[in-house]
């Protein structure tokens, strides 16, 4: 399959994922793969999970799609295979009897002869078999599973097979002529120069998005157009007609050259003369070949000899005029030399032929067994004045565009050459059933070999004609990081090319050049083979390196390959574990805040913290104070200041680790931040999702019941068994160009409290507010939104992730003007990225009563007040009026240390004592009865990562100060 990607330098208003589906207006399809780097199963997968591993043994380990519950790869100790690489009936027979007893777990609701093989290749010690999937002896388009075999053993498995497929089918599908009308109706709106060309038999299309998987029978039809250019595979209902998706055929990127390499740009620094190898030429003449050295044999002292930009392996289309040519003598012993420097059209074709060929030649010098697309003529278009600034591949020939008065003819510059081959070379070299092309992976691996080429990780130096790259894979003090740096496929290509890149370094480092990058660059070609998306590179990589067949005892390069993948976020297994949690309150009203430290996975990864600092901030306030953390046998502690009542108090913990990093809790961009309140609150109204819930009105996709550990969503409730959440039972995302409400009942809001707040959990995960908003309305009133970056269509991606239940305070107070409120809670979605959504637990209104009028010697030290030794004696320290005496003068106070404003510890959140019945608790109001008042020390020790707050029992009168 081919293709399609668009430049990174194009200005386009939240595109497509290059290489991902696009679907029809109405039709719900995700455009990226949701991946879960964990190594736990999703629920419906655990007891098949469990066989597995057992054969496997406890290195097992996998990458699952979060959307179909199928592991994308497995991979461990490996399963004896005697046999399988000599035979491939053996690996047949063994893959068989392997995939019968997994199938469920594989490919969960299908029959073993659902499966066809469609791929069968032994290169690099590796036998790979390629299944691809069926119903009803239709494809089921992107649906396969692939085995690898090394040393003899079954070493890793993929599936990309997609679960319970069950579709209507017709009898009658539609004819060829009417599935092309109706792909051009839809395309044309566009692309009104499209022409439709082959039309498929009927496939089953895999609707994956919101909701359950849907299944329907089509008929794909090739599109194509020439101004612009493009080309497209149309998905159309086999039954109807109607439009379902497109995916593009056409593989397209940016490149701009910026550093004056002379080699690498027209613009800068001198040109080098490079043989022209396998040309067709003309010898007086006759036809002729040069060799790869671009040498030519001919019997005479001088010759005439015609020069042109066509060969055994590359064919140049000019677009700009007259194809290059030239006749001129040459003489036996001396050279012929032909430059363009002085015409763009005419360095186009012979830059482009040059570079083609020794992209081609490098590969060459890489793989094991033939490729093909290497040993054919590929067509190279140039000069295209029908753009600028860009650059295609579809998967074979390769497109370049005229230069401009901000760009360069992108054929003149080798690095975009390069690259595009790397795209062609990556749709070539897929094992059928084994690999996937997907578009932010091969744009990624383009990078690397146009870099590994160069020796540059600065790609397409010069292309807008200043001295920037256009893409850098080893951008001084960052590594590009998977999930942060997700998004347009050019940019988040940079992780997998960056992490190549690295790979080559440290490689090189350890082996030596030579030696260093061709073990580099054999792993990144017969990974992308294999691969099918970004996160499945690591564990093909692993296979690449190994050298016995068993993944679970380490490879030659295990550990370096582990440190490199983790550094750029694609080893999810070596992530430090860790949980904050509040403890009970000090008698000085200090709050003790616990990093538990959880043993970093990996064993050639060492996370060990070196310390821990805890921050914290007034809400609302931009001054941050910290503390250096002390260490524990579990991890570190340190301790929160008292506050004064109704103070809202932000913290986190950063944990600096061995590797020179830091560790982050929360770790959410949008906020990383818990919340604390400190004070008494007195619960007006709460709601714990148990009982009944027909005062709340659930809109678009808004569901009450217990989370599934969708999408990012929690797999519990934060007490009970249910929560309000956002397509719990679907795949746990919210949908596209949606506007989803859970609107609460009409709350009457009693009068005499000095202030009315919102208390509740929250566990939310939602795109950058540039794009996505989550709100909360009090009255029809905004009271909270979350982050928007304001970055613009490409750069605003500070998504709003938690990944823990969080306390959150809203003060309502502004927007409770009615005497009564009415709570909604809102997400509002464009059309791209679609994460997990709201889900909110033990949702409390509170109100906040005025603080009573400070009484001197009461012994309570309230606002005001230096001290309060309990009586209204002079002499002792403390004054009868509450300030502080000093030896000097007894009867006169120094000013208070502590502010005035120490809160009283005896009602603190943290103390695990009993609260009156009804009472709101530090999780959420006490509107629980399992879990509301008076929860034991253990409980609330289990509780992670929450910004307690105190009790919220109303005082006694004799507690009240006058």
């Amino acid at each position: 399959m081919i293709l399609a990607l668009p430049l990174a330098g194009e200005a386009q208003a939240r595109p497509v994922a290059p290489g991902a589906w696009q679907p029809a207006p109405g039709v719900g399809m995700r455009l990226q793969r949701a991946v879960d780097l964990g190594h736990t199963p999703p629920r419906t997968a655990t007891a098949a999970w469990r066989r597995l591993t057992a054969e496997l043994g406890p290195g097992a380990q996998a990458i699952w799609d979060a959307d179909t519950h199928v592991p994308t790869r497995v991979w461990g100790a490996g399963l004896p295979a005697d046999g399988a690489l000599a035979s491939s009936l053996v690996a047949q027979r063994v893959a068989g009897d392997f995939l019968a007893a997994h199938l469920d777990l594989l490919a969960p609701g299908a029959r073993l002869d659902d499966f066809e093989l469609v791929g069968d290749d032994l290169s690099a010690g590796i036998r790979s078999l390629g299944y691809a999937q069926t119903y009803h002896g239709r494809r089921v388009v992107g649906g396969q599973l692939s085995l690898r075999f090394k040393h003899d053993r079954l070493t890793l498995i993929g599936s990309e097979a997609l679960p319970h497929v069950r579709a209507v089918l017709t009898d009658s599908p539609i004819a060829d002529d009417l599935a092309r009308a109706r792909a051009l109706e839809w395309l044309r709106v566009e692309h009104p120069n499209a022409t439709a060309g082959d039309v498929s038999a009927p496939v089953i299309l895999p609707l994956v998005g919101s909701g359950p998987i849907r299944y329907v029978e089509a008929r794909a039809v090739d599109v194509a157009s020439e101004r612009p250019l493009g080309g497209w595979t149309v998905y159309v209902d086999a039954a109807t007609g109607a439009p379902l998706a497109r995916v593009s055929t056409v593989v397209s990127a940016t490149g701009t050259v910026l550093y004056e390499v002379p080699e690498r740009s027209p613009s800068f620094g001198e040109r080098v003369l490079r043989p022209a190898p396998f040309l067709d030429v003309t010898i007086d003449d006759v036809p002729a070949t040069t060799d790869g050295a671009g040498v030519v044999t001919f019997d005479a002292n001088t010759v005439q000899i015609g020069l042109g930009v066509r060969g055994d392996f590359v064919r140049i289309i000019n677009k700009a005029g007259e194809l290059a040519s030239q006749v001129v003598s040459l003489d036996g012993g001396s050279d012929v030399q032909w430059s363009g420097s002085d015409d763009p059209h005419l360095d186009a074709q012979l830059t482009a032929y040059v570079a083609a060929n020794f992209a081609k030649e490098y590969v060459r010098g890489i793989i094991s067994e033939p490729l093909p697309w290497l040993d054919g003529q590929v067509n190279l278009t140039v000069s295209d004045n029908s753009g600028a600034c860009n650059a295609m591949s579809n998967g074979d020939d390769l497109f370049f565009y005229d230069g401009s008065e901000n760009c360069e003819n992108t054929a003149r510059i080798p690095d975009v050459v390069y690259h595009e081959s790397g795209h062609s070379v990556h749709n070539q070299s897929l094992i059928p059933g084994v690999g996937l092309f997907e578009g932010a992976l091969s744009e990624g691996i383009s990078d690397y070999l146009s870099a590994t080429i160069t020796g540059d990780p600065a790609m397409a130096r010069g292309f807008f004609l200043n001295t920037q790259p256009l893409r850098d894979l080893d951008p001084d003090g960052y590594e590009w990081h998977w999930p942060e740096d997700r998004g347009e496929a050019h940019d988040e290509g940079r992780i997998i090319g960056g992490t190549l890149w690295d790979l080559r370094t440290e490689l090189v480092a350890e082996l030596g050049e030579a030696e260093g990058v061709a073990h580099s660059d054999k792993i990144w070609y017969e990974s992308i083979r294999r691969a099918s998306d970004i996160p499945t590179m690591y564990p093909e990589a692993l296979l690449v390196d190994d050298d016995d067949g068993d993944l679970s005892n380490g490879t030659p390069h295990s550990c370096l390959i582990d440190q490199v993948f983790y550094k750029h976020g694609l080893v999810g297994a070596a992530i430090l574990g860790g949980k904050v949690r509040t403890l009970a309150a000090e008698a000085d009203g200090s709050v003790p805040v616990a990093l538990d430290i959880q043993a970093a996975q990996g064993s050639c990864i060492d996370l060990a913290p070196t310390g821990a600092t805890l921050e914290w901030r007034v809400r609302g306030t931009p001054e941050v104070s910290e503390a250096t953390m002390t260490t524990t046998p579990e991890g570190f502690t340190g301790a929160l200041p008292p506050q004064a009542d109704g103070t809202v108090i932000e913290y986190r913990v950063v944990a600096d680790l061995s590797d020179d990093t830091q560790a982050q809790f929360p770790a959410n961009p949008a906020y990383p931040w818990y919340q604390r309140y400190y004070g008494e609150v007195v619960p007006i109204w709460c709601e714990g999702f148990e009982g009944d819930v027909s005062g709340w009105t659930l809109g678009t996709e808004w569901e009450v019941g217990a989370p599934q550990a969708k999408s990012g969503d929690p797999d519990a409730a934060f007490a009970g068994e249910k929560v309000a959440g956002i397509d719990l039972a679907g795949d746990g995302r919210y949908s596209p160009q949606r506007v989803m409400n859970l609107t609460g009942p009409l709350v009457e809001l009693p009068p005499g409290f000095a202030t009315y707040r919102l208390q509740y959990q929250r566990w939310l995960n939602v795109e950058d507010a540039y794009f996505d908003k989550a709100e909360i309305l009090v009255n029809g009133e905004l009271g909270w939104r979350n982050f928007n970056s304001m970055m613009g269509d490409n750069n605003s991606k500070t998504h709003h992730r938690d990944s823990e239940w969080n306390f959150h305070d809203v003060d309502i107070t502004p927007v409770a003007f009615s005497g009564t409120a009415q709570l909604i809670f809102r997400l509002s979605s464009d059309g791209g990225l679609e994460l997990g959504g709201w889900t909110i637990d033990d949702v409390c209104i509170v109100g906040v009563e005025e603080p009573p009028a400070p009484v001197c010697g009461d012994g309570v030290i309230a606002a005001g007040e230096g001290c309060d030794d309990g009586n209204s004696a002079d002499g002792d320290g403390c004054s009868a009026t509450c300030t502080v005496e000093t030896p000097e003068d007894p009867t006169e106070g120094a000013p208070s240390t502590t502010g005035g404003e120490e809160p009283e510890t005896d009602s603190d959140a943290g103390d695990d004592s009993a609260t009156t019945a009804g009472a709101a608790d530090m999780g959420g109001c006490g509107c629980r009865g399992a879990g509301g008042a008076g929860g034991s020390s253990a409980w609330m020790l289990a509780l992670v990562g929450l910004g307690w707050r105190r009790r919220t029992r109303r005082r006694p009168t004799s507690a009240l100060r006058a």
